[in-house]
């Protein structure tokens, strides 16, 4: 059941928790339409830059996931989720001011740490505060937001790149969020708020009991081979993406942020909806069936997603990136809402933050920086097109994670109760 607040204020707690989702993504992704422009002035490889956008971002966002989730799991959601928002946005700005590869490394660092927090956090709270017919069309609708932001924040850096250069988007995106972070803290609900104080919150299980539970669970140990493999492919495709439309079919920034921001708004909003609206539908009764459904889109995605990487013509690609991304995209919500089903109250904001961490290490960490990598080996051979084969090669990822899915989906044992 879910706790009792006014619908008025959990329909304003929602929208502004949207609009958190949606800005964190802008800010994260609008590095990567930049990041030529980037490369070139700081005189970087792409090794590099895959170390900027991925490696130190995956870890210090792990790094700070865990002791924020620990405390959103007790204490004030609303304060931890509006101090995350001005902490990254700071870091944003600071992204326009940075001048070697350690600056920007820093910049990125702060984004991270201050990412890391605002999901789980929210995701705890918007959970508590709507019933359990409606929460994985709350959790989709927070993730279509985060797509919305991926999407928006290459077409507005598109737009920008018309009038500014790439440090004063950096800085025109950043600073407005400090205000969204304040908004927060005096508009959001938080139930286990009375008269100014605390209420006291169910007991907090340990995280050594957190992690015993996940490793004695068969099918959150398949979730944890899915959500090693699916993000190795997903985020090497949005991380790459902008540099892959610029340099392998001649796009520039405006035509990419246009293009490529309305692929991936098309794809993941889609997806994200549809996949909380089937899974409420059909998956509450019978958790096991996310667990099929995440699987089979994800090994339908597979095929599309060489066709993205391999093509020759610009719109197929795009045609392709659409498809891959609305498949891959049905998995995450009712995977989500399964472990959920699989584990109490008192350890849903430690098992959001271990999903972001297993996705951020994966994908932002392993699959961006081993796209750079790769993109870097196969230069020699593929020039400016070595990012062709490097994400062919990364999109075989899809086919494990697909079986991971329905295997995490046969060995699911939902509790008897849930909230």
């Amino acid at each position: 059941m879910a706790t009792e607040v006014s619908a008025s204020k959990r329909h304003l707690s929602f929208a502004l928790l949207l609009l958190v989702a949606i800005i964190s993504y802008v800010d994260r992704q609008v590095f990567t339409l930049f990041q030529d422009d980037i490369k070139l002035e700081l005189d970087l490889t792409d090794g590099q830059l895959g170390l900027i956008t991925g490696l130190s971002f995956a870890l210090f966002y792990t790094l700070a996931a865990f002791p924020i989730a620990r405390y959103a799991d007790r204490g004030d959601r609303r304060f931890t989720i509006a101090l995350c928002v001005i902490v990254w946005s700071a870091a944003t700005a600071f992204c326009g001011l940075a001048h070697s590869f350690w600056q920007m490394i820093l910049a990125r660092i702060g984004l991270a740490a201050g990412e890391a927090g605002a999901g789980p956090a929210s995701q705890s709270l918007l959970t508590e505060i709507y019933p359990i017919e409606r929460r994985t069309i709350v959790i989709s609708a927070m993730l279509a937001a985060s797509a919305i932001g991926i999407s928006g924040g290459l077409a507005l850096g598109g737009w920008l790149s018309q009038f500014v250069g790439w440090r004063s988007v950096f800085l025109i995106l950043g600073l407005p969020g400090i205000g969204l972070g304040v908004s927060v803290w005096l508009l959001c609900a938080e139930p286990r708020r009375g008269k100014g104080n605390l209420t006291i919150p169910p007991p907090q299980i340990e995280f050594s009991e957190v992690l015993r539970i996940m490793v004695s669970n068969v099918s959150l140990r398949w979730v944890g081979l899915m959500l090693c493999m699916v993000p190795l492919t997903g985020f090497a495709f949005i991380l790459w993406g902008a540099s892959f439309f610029q340099r392998v079919h001649g796009m520039d920034k405006a035509e990419t942020g246009f293009w490529l921001g309305g692929a991936m708004a098309l794809g993941l909003v889609i997806g994200n909806l549809l996949a909380g609206w089937v899974s409420d539908r059909y998956g509450k009764a019978n958790p096991r069936f996310n667990g099929w459904f995440a699987g089979l889109g994800l090994i339908a995605a597979f095929p599309f997603a060489l066709g993205f990487a391999l093509s020759s013509n610009a719109y197929v690609a795009l045609g392709c990136f659409v498809v891959v991304k609305f498949m891959m995209t049905l998995h995450l919500g009712p995977i989500i809402a399964l472990c959920y089903a699989q584990v109490s109250v008192a350890m849903r904001a430690m098992m959001s933050a271990t999903i972001n961490m297993m996705i951020g290490l994966a994908g932002t960490g392993i699959g961006g920086t081993a796209a750079g990598f790769a993109s870097q080996a196969f230069a020699a051979d593929y020039g400016e097109k070595s990012l062709q084969p490097a994400l062919a090669l990364i999109s075989g990822c899809l086919l494990v994670g697909g079986f991971a899915a329905i295997m995490a989906g046969r060995t699911a044992k939902p509790l008897e109760t849930q909230d």
